[in-house]
């Protein structure tokens, strides 16, 4: 079958060459940003196009056009009464229609048209209630950034205020947790929807189980976010599903070093109703030495789709869904002589599943008013079995962690705008919690395992908010809104003011300032933690408040010229209710990884976030982009004895430079050479001095906790870069990529771990490089 395919693409590439340059079609909709009422009557114009090329909405405030031949255009949409919206630098290939949305802002009062300023579609998110700290990723970036691997969460390491590891895929927003940071999709709360989520460090991975053929843009947050969202300390990543064709059938099939895609969408009737699939199934067996020894055989799939299904009279319906499967081995040595670490002696089975579905109403009432109703169930299951060889080269029980949760969701909002001045959104949100907890650990090995945590229950969460955007002038937009969060399990309620004000006070300038109140529930094992006592088994951390912080920050935006932007954003941040062990350095935000956490936790922690973050970016141009982000801050925590320390994630600073070229080759410039890099200098990795004496004589680690967190491992550059080439043919697409992910070696600190070989405890480091060839099709 294999065989077959490969000689199917070498003869489609032959064949091809001998065929003439067909056009594409270039189209989509026109809407206004606040109630996605559709715009009839606009226009839409391919800029720079000789002879011009452009067209009008129909009715629907849709838009085609035809025969545009493959490279990059920059598209103007405009209508009356709106600004006018820029589409930059849009890709247009053989191998698939492009299609867009505009979403279009109102403006306050009629200007003349001479003074009608084009905003580009990448310098606002898209959620219009959003006044700050907010950033809307593109599709195609997650495609062209270096370092990226397709990888959304990596991604987002290259904004200001947002820290990444080559390790795993972790989101460190602001000193935060990873596990602080909110996932939404199509509007839901969901699990991390990444591979090998938890069995890292909580709150990161390995790699997104999200295909780029998916998404649509979608908003990232580092703070100080809308009403709408809850159950979020550091960020949000509001991920956005992309409509299939649905009038073309499209396809795409993958094949490189890490596995195989397929993907596939297209019309499912008449009347506008399609699908749209992604699967992958992937190995890395074929990196061999490049990955860590310990990391064992591993593999992963996942499956992700979406239908559409517009009616007449009823609204939009769409059936939505996500779902990931990974298992990774490895069988202990069974050579004595080539034990250098505990890990050697080891051996493990991790067998992991996470998924999402949902069923989404959109109906649009009127040109002002809009109901968006989902009923969704999401689920996250976490097995993994560790076994040790004993001396006399048995293996014996270890660790084994049954971590199972299942959640039902109902969210309903309603958008409504009063007029040009006043829009509100309000809405509810309605989680039913299932969990069946069973967290098992030897405390000596060959003796039983002890439980940590032994659990099947129930419990419920209600979030329901309520915001409002007013356009106090032509220049000024205040957000106003309240969040009020309630968990069942604790029986406690949380009132979240949020507010925003932006001062547009010319057209290439503007300041900002925004607060928020937020509030998150902790991982389900920490409630659900046991003690064994003189009495019996007893819960301490089952009534556990919620951890809560407020965020603020100021921005200032300036448009260098057309092409060019800086932004400079201070912020703050001070958490509180922070669980932390009494009398101790511990606080709960500091916890990586640690399935078997069973001290007795109150919510006496606190932790400041000082910082300000510098973005100066590029958008692409002639072919040439480049992105430069700095960060400067500083975090703190206090634990349960109040001593104020550096928190594990505080690295002080972060730089990352993004850039990158294209090159439009061969006949009529049909074809793209792509060349991307990226370079990340940051601080280093904190941790805690270890007393080498005690732990050698103990024959356990043994650290010195009144320093926690107080070394630093040297500054870290990692180094990555692309580079692609995409063939354009009247039918299909071909594309070449190379991805070399941390191209200089960087080596990650792990921990410290007695070696085997000297008896003495020694750091241990990670270095990992991947690198990534492949061949895609799109026809």
């Amino acid at each position: 079958m294999v065989r077959k395919l490969v000689i199917l693409l070498i003869l489609l590439g032959a064949q091809a060459s001998s065929w003439a340059q067909e056009g594409q079609v270039v189209r989509g909709e026109v809407v206004d940003a606040v109630t996605q009422a559709p715009l009839p009557g606009a226009s839409v114009v391919v800029l720079n196009s000789d002879p011009q090329l452009g067209t009008i909405t129909d009715e629907h405030g849709k838009f085609r056009l035809w025969d545009i031949q493959p490279g990059r255009y920059d598209l103007l949409v405009s209508f009356i009464g709106y600004e006018n919206y820029l589409f930059r630098e849009v890709l247009v290939g053989s191998g698939k229609e492009v299609v867009l949305k505009a979403a279009l802002q109102e403006l306050t009062e009629q200007l003349e048209e001479v003074k009608i300023v084009a905003r580009t579609s990448k310098e606002q998110p898209l959620n219009t209630m959003a006044t700050i700290s907010a950033r809307q990723l593109s599709v195609e970036e997650a495609n062209r950034y270096a370092g990226g691997y397709d990888d959304p969460a990596r991604l987002a390491g290259s904004f200001a205020g947002v820290a990444s590891e080559i390790g795993n895929n972790g989101i460190v927003v602001r000193g935060n947790s990873p596990r602080n940071l909110l996932w939404r999709m199509e509007g839901v709360e969901i699990a991390n929807p990444t591979h090998f989520a938890n069995v890292i460090a909580f709150g990161a991975g390995g790699i997104t189980a999200l295909s780029s053929h998916m998404l649509a843009n979608s908003d990232f947050y580092t703070g100080a976010f809308p009403a709408e969202y809850g159950n979020a300390l550091s960020g949000v990543f509001d991920i956005r599903l992309r409509n299939g064709n649905n009038e073309t059938y499209e396809h795409a099939f993958k094949a490189g070093v890490t596995g195989l895609d397929f993907s596939s969408e297209g019309p499912l009737k008449k009347g506008g109703a399609s699908y749209l699939f992604n699967y992958r199934y992937s190995t890395y067996a074929l990196l061999g030495s490049l990955i860590p020894e310990e990391a064992g055989d591993i593999g992963y799939q996942d499956f992700s789709f979406k239908l559409n299904f517009p009616t007449k009279r009823m609204g939009n319906f769409t059936l939505w869904g996500i779902g990931a499967l990974d298992d990774q081995e490895r069988e202990p040595l069974k050579d004595q002589s080539e034990w250098e670490t505990v890990q050697d002696k080891e051996g493990y089975a991790l067998d992991l599943a996470t998924g999402a579905i949902g069923l989404t109403h959109k109906m649009l009432f009127n040109q002002t008013t809009y109901l968006h109703t989902t009923l969704a169930a999401s689920g996250n299951r976490i097995e993994t079995v560790y076994d040790e060889l004993d001396e006399g080269m048995d293996l014996q029980p270890k660790e084994r962690v049954n971590n199972n949760t299942s959640k039902y969701t109902f969210t309903s909002t309603l958008n409504h705008k009063f007029g040009v001045h006043h829009a509100n959104r309000t809405g509810v949100v309605v989680n039913r919690h299932h969990y069946n907890v069973d967290n098992r650990e030897a405390a000596v090995l060959g003796q039983p395992l002890v439980a940590f945590a032994n659990e099947e229950g129930d419990a419920s969460s209600v979030q329901a908010y309520s915001q409002s955007m007013v356009n106090l002038s032509t220049q000024v937009k205040l957000n106003l809104g309240v969040h009020l969060h309630y968990f069942s399990l604790n029986d406690e309620v949380s009132v979240e003011p949020r507010v925003g004000l932006k001062w547009q006070f010319n057209p290439n300038q503007s300041l900002g300032f925004a607060y928020g109140l937020n509030s998150r529930i902790e991982m389900i094992g920490f409630y659900m933690a046991r003690q064994q006592t003189d009495n019996g088994i007893i819960q301490p951390n089952k009534d556990l408040k919620m951890t809560k912080a407020h965020h603020g920050g100021l921005a200032y935006d300036i448009n260098l010229n057309r092409n060019t932007r800086l932004k400079i954003e201070p912020y703050f941040q001070y958490l509180y209710d922070v669980p932390v062990v009494p009398d101790s350095y511990f606080s709960l935000q500091n916890l990586e990884m640690d399935w078997f956490f069973n001290e007795t936790l109150v919510n006496d922690g606190t932790g400041t976030n000082l910082g300000v973050d510098f973005t100066l970016e590029h958008f692409l141009t002639n072919g040439f982009y480049y992105l430069a982000t700095a960060s400067l801050f500083d975090s703190k925590y206090k634990g349960g004895d109040g001593i104020e320390r550096n928190s594990l994630y505080n690295k002080n600073y972060l730089l990352n430079l993004l850039a990158g070229k294209e090159w439009q080759l061969g006949k009529n410039d049909a074809n793209t050479l792509s060349l991307n890099g990226r370079m990340t200098w940051m601080g280093g990795d904190r941790y805690t001095p270890l007393l080498v004496d005690e732990s050698m004589e103990s024959g356990e680690l043994t650290y010195d906790y009144s320093r926690a967190y107080t070394k630093q491992e040297d500054p870290a550059l990692v180094v990555s870069f692309s580079l692609s080439y995409r063939k354009n043919k009247p039918k299909h697409a071909s594309i070449w990529s190379f991805h070399l992910l941390n191209a200089l070696g960087n080596e990650e600190y792990r921990d410290y771990e007695f070696n085997l070989q000297n008896g003495r405890p020694e750091k241990q480091f990670d270095r990992i490089v991947v690198p990534n060839l492949s061949y895609k099709i799109e026809f």
